[in-house]
């Protein structure tokens, strides 16, 4: 059985490409100092000091070894973070600690950028970047936190679905098979983190709804919205319908990654069965014009990443 690459993200990765330009600097700076007279002579207040070589070369190299000391020090401490944890995306979210790091990690570490272009680097960590956003807004701290913007739970549950679909297919697209064993046993880790953190997602609007289930209704201008929210809030579903409801999608992304049908027909499947599961089959128009709304962002964020997978 392969193992996971060790993680080295949380404290000192900050991604393949921006370790690509500090290893740069790095060897830049060793360079342009070698490259100096082999006797540094130099006089400051009378005073001749004489560097040799050997001192040169040792200074040369200090900065590099600084960097090793304290990658290998993250390195570590992100190892028994993760052996405490049994999954390398506890914590991530919290303070920027983004997702798409752990993988790259994982790519970096396997040497999958060794022979790429600064702008593939940059292109591949971009897609896992997206892939993962989603996921990411609503592993945030409390202290960053912005339930405005967050996509609400039932778009959580189908951005879960989409974006494993799509690390999935960016592994079989990119990822050289000896890779891929490694990297899939992250995206089952990812999966299984990501999951209980759906489970209890809610944004401010899901918690609006569900707000007025027990609370009389306003006389005011507000009581038409206040209606609609409360016929949402009041959709419930059992286990079966859960898992029903997640089958359609696995469908219609099975589907997308075979190439059946165009991507902006499926998408606006993709938004359909989740208007309709989050409405309870409603046919109230008011209902599902906000639905709708409410969830366009998620749609167009997933189609987004998907049209530079395919």
């Amino acid at each position: 059985m392969g193992q996971i690459n060790p993680i080295r993200t949380t404290e000192m990765f900050t991604g393949a490409y921006n370790k690509r330009v500090e290893q740069n600097k790095y060897k830049a700076a060793a360079e342009a100092y070698q490259e100096q007279p082999k006797q540094n002579t130099g006089e400051r207040s009378g005073v001749t000091i004489t560097i040799s070589k050997e001192s040169q070369e040792f200074m040369a190299g200090a900065a590099e070894r600084k960097a090793a000391q304290a990658a290998a020090h993250a390195a570590a401490m992100a190892e028994v973070g993760e052996q405490y944890s049994g999954n390398a995306f506890t914590g991530t979210g919290d303070l920027n600690r983004s997702q798409y790091l752990v993988f790259s990690n994982n790519l970096y570490n396997s040497g999958f950028y060794d022979s790429m272009s600064d702008e593939e680097v940059q292109k591949m960590e971009g897609m896992l970047q997206d892939i993962t956003s989603g996921m990411n807004s609503i592993n945030l701290s409390s202290l960053n936190i912005n339930k405005e913007t967050q996509m609400s739970h039932e778009a959580a549950k189908l951005e879960l679905t989409s974006s494993v679909n799509a690390l999935r297919y960016f592994s079989e697209k990119f990822v050289p098979e000896e890779m891929r064993e490694s990297f899939n046993k992250l995206i089952d880790q990812y999966e299984s983190h990501n999951s209980e953190k759906v489970a209890s997602h809610r944004n401010s609007t899901d918690m609006r709804d569900e707000f007025w289930q027990d609370t009389p209704l306003p006389n005011t201008k507000d009581r038409e919205e206040a209606e609609i929210s409360r016929e949402i809030g009041k959709v419930t579903h059992t286990e079966e319908e859960e898992k029903k409801n997640k089958a359609d999608y696995q469908t219609l992304f099975e589907q997308l990654m075979q190439g059946q049908g165009d991507t902006g027909s499926i998408f606006d499947s993709l938004k359909n069965t989740l208007i309709q599961f989050a409405s309870g089959g409603s046919k109230n128009s008011n209902v599902l014009a906000l639905l709708n709304s409410r969830n366009s962002d998620s749609i167009s964020n997933m189609m987004s990443y998907w049209s530079k997978l395919l």
